[in-house]
């Protein structure tokens, strides 16, 4: 369970932030380098400020913005150049949501409805239900499954490609260090490219790339009205709950504590 946790939940990462100082030469010197750095300063706070705003009104900041509201309902299919293309619906309404991922013939769904979650295993038609599932999976903001930008991400640039979409740069904190880079000349940068039509409301699709590898994202479909978070109809499926619960994480409460109760 806890892999599968580790394969959904989308973790946000913080920048971390340096300062530095330079030395002192002579009062006479320092007067005039006070002026120099004072200026330079101020312009790199102008810089700094102007960015800001206009990361504030960027297509994929109003997309994200819509998002907290919490009541959506997303469909993609993602493919990557080490082949582990996937299917994901996710929708939320409240506190409630479920998240549907399919890989290849293998599909597994999750649910939290009320504080409780459940996991369906399509292969062999298994369910495990956890009356306090992990803390993790009871504070997801929506961006976490939505291909959001999270705080820290920095906006880049904006252009118009050659078919009319308009394509949005943003650069993540580095996944080890968690610093912002500054370039891609590194090659360590992760990148997130964001498309949308000119008046669009959601991405048409998201590039992702990191270390080499490049992940596409295409947006199926997505709608702000999502309806009620329910489970299938489970008859015929087998309760797994207890197998489960006996291979989690020995001292985990989250996971020790799951009871063997039929859904109702």
């Amino acid at each position: 369970m806890k892999k599968f946790i580790a394969v959904v939940c989308a973790l946000t990462l913080s920048c971390a932030m340096f300062a530095s100082c330079g030395k002192k030469d002579s009062k006479k010197d320092d007067s005039s380098k006070s002026v120099t750095t004072d200026a330079e300063t101020s312009e790199k706070a102008d810089s700094s400020e102007a960015d800001k705003d206009e990361g504030e009104n960027t297509l994929t900041k109003a997309y994200c913005d819509s998002l907290e509201a919490r009541k959506f309902k997303i469909k993609m299919s993602t493919t990557s150049d080490n082949g582990d293309d996937s299917v994901a619906t996710v929708e939320m309404n409240g506190d409630n949501y479920s998240l549907s991922i399919s890989e290849g013939e293998m599909k597994t769904d999750l649910y939290v409805i009320d504080g409780v979650m459940y996991v369906l295993k399509y292969a062999d038609k298994t369910y495990s239900k956890q009356e306090h599932p992990d803390s993790l999976l009871m504070s997801i903001k929506p961006t976490d499954y939505a291909m959001g930008i999270e705080e820290g991400y920095k906006f880049i640039s904006s252009e118009t490609t050659d078919d009319g979409l308009i394509c949005e740069t943003y650069y993540a904190p580095d996944l080890f260090s968690g610093e912002i880079p500054t370039n891609a000349e590194d090659g360590n940068v992760t990148e997130y490219k964001y498309y949308f039509k000119p008046d669009g409301t959601y991405p048409e699709k998201v590039v992702m790339s990191a270390y080499g590898t490049v992940k596409t994202t295409i947006f199926e479909s997505f709608t702000l009205d999502a309806g009620e978070i329910v489970l299938p109809d489970l008859e015929g499926w087998t309760d797994d709950t207890e197998a489960e619960a006996s291979t989690s994480v020995e001292g985990d409460p989250a996971f020790e504590e799951s009871e063997s109760a039929p859904i109702e």
